[in-house]
């Protein structure tokens, strides 16, 4: 099973690890993520205002979110799963889980950045702030520069076992599956009553269904259970409380919230 999570703005500040100066940078992604720490950074040493604008962070946070992007090869690390901070992953609740799950969900999740392209929940990053729409000096729009990147290595890293993609869509355009692989990526939406009638993605219930989704699949692996059809991901959500589950005309899944 693999979950594919979108990041979240939000970072839980500080960290234990080795900053990324101080350890050897290699695997698939190397390359390209050097050049993407090296375009944030001609960003934000240059004017404020503009890289503010090309980061599109908004006027409450572009002070301290410059600072972390301009620290982020010296900063501290931590693994993925305790960075990011927003609903989502308060919904999965990561650091509540027993040790187990805690193994289970930070091997399973792929994370989309854009700053990092891809990270594994176990993997320690800096605090950063780059959206995939973020545009980069020589690079462009983060997504746009990550596409042809993140297409030849996931099609290795998710050769076997259920894709369950849990992304927005911001970050669903940083890969898409091809080939073969289209038959085992199931993409999954939650709808949510809304106030006019009828039912829709409403971004906070959306974002913390997946995240209680998230760990729900990872509580039924790690208690012995199956997740390989979209059966299994019927069976967690209805634990979440969710009331229905409907396959949509691609392939994919809508769940749907009282």
């Amino acid at each position: 099973m693999h979950l594919l999570l979108p990041p979240s703005e939000s970072k839980t500040r500080g960290g234990r690890g080795r900053p990324l100066r101080s350890r050897p940078a290699d695997g698939p992604l190397a390359s390209a993520r050097a050049r993407a720490i090296n375009a944030l950074l001609e960003l934000v040493g240059g004017d404020s205002v503009e890289a503010a604008q090309a980061l599109l962070l908004p006027d409450g946070v572009a002070q301290d979110a410059l600072a972390a992007d301009a620290a982020v090869r010296d900063s501290p690390t931590m693994p993925a799963l305790r960075r990011y901070a927003g609903i989502l992953y308060d919904g999965l609740g990561f650091g509540t889980l027993p040790a187990a799950e805690q193994r289970l969900a930070a091997r399973s999740t792929l994370i989309f950045s854009g700053l990092f392209g891809v990270v594994r929940g176990d993997e320690t990053i800096p605090a950063y702030r780059v959206p995939a729409k973020a545009v980069l000096p020589g690079l462009g729009i983060a997504s746009t520069f990550w596409r042809p990147v993140l297409t030849d290595v996931l099609d290795e890293v998710l050769r076997r076992g259920l894709v369950i993609d849990l992304r927005s869509t911001d970050y669903a355009a940083m890969w898409r599956p091809r080939g073969l692989l289209v038959e085992r990526v199931i993409t999954v939406r939650v709808l949510s009553p809304a106030p006019r009638g009828g039912h829709a993605v409403i971004s906070y219930n959306s974002k913390l269904a997946k995240g209680r989704l998230a760990a729900a699949l990872v509580r039924r692996v790690a208690a012995g259970g199956t997740v390989t059809d979209r059966d299994d991901i019927a069976a967690a959500w209805a634990t979440c409380g969710g009331i229905d589950v409907r396959p949509t005309p691609n392939g994919g899944l809508d769940l749907y919230t009282t």
